[in-house]
């Protein structure tokens, strides 16, 4: 009786023991994904929408970027528009007329560079707003309308942070100076 009272604490004691976990483990990382922001069940879509000073005051071309799930995988759809400063409609705006559309199966390294220039236009809200009648136009949100974030200016972290996101995507970089 003694042995098998001896024997039973001994496999509790075993069974107790710590698991060791590998230091070099991602187990207490965050796992950041657009998996967690884009729900199953809705058409949740996140835009970014940019706009560049290719007219001065007057505005110039528009760039749309939409993020959204399809067959449960992370999607986009890149639409830049082109514009002739020229011409305008009875209202004095310049028209956009759609250049080309593209559509793409994200990377992860894609997400990633998506995650980063989100990051980055948050960080960007903590620098000096710029007055001016002419720059770009960055904007953030989604269809839920519970993220909304936007940018208006000549500041050239803002264009590059937007050209290193068109690099990961492998589209061609806005280059304002060349217009």
């Amino acid at each position: 009786m003694k042995t098998l009272i001896l024997l039973l604490i001994l496999i509790f004691f075993l069974n107790c023991s710590e698991k060791k976990i590998d230091k070099n483990s991602n187990y207490d990382q965050p796992k950041y994904s657009f998996e967690n922001i884009l729900s199953y069940g809705k058409e949740d879509t996140i835009f970014i929408k940019s706009r560049f000073q290719d007219c001065g005051e007057w505005g110039g071309h528009e760039e749309l970027i939409k993020i959204y799930r399809s067959e449960r995988k992370p999607k986009l759809t890149y639409i830049k528009f082109r514009v002739d400063c020229g011409v305008r409609d009875s209202l004095g705006s310049i028209i956009q007329t759609k250049k080309f559309i593209q559509h793409i199966l994200l990377s992860n390294s894609q997400q990633l560079a998506l995650m980063k220039y989100m990051n980055d236009l948050m960080k960007f809200k903590f620098l000096n707003e710029e007055i001016s009648h002419s720059g770009n136009s960055f904007s953030l949100s989604n269809t839920q309308g519970d993220l909304k974030i936007s940018h208006f200016g000549s500041q050239p972290l803002l264009l590059n942070s937007y050209n290193s996101l068109m690099t990961a995507l492998k589209q061609p970089k806005v280059n304002i100076e060349n217009r």
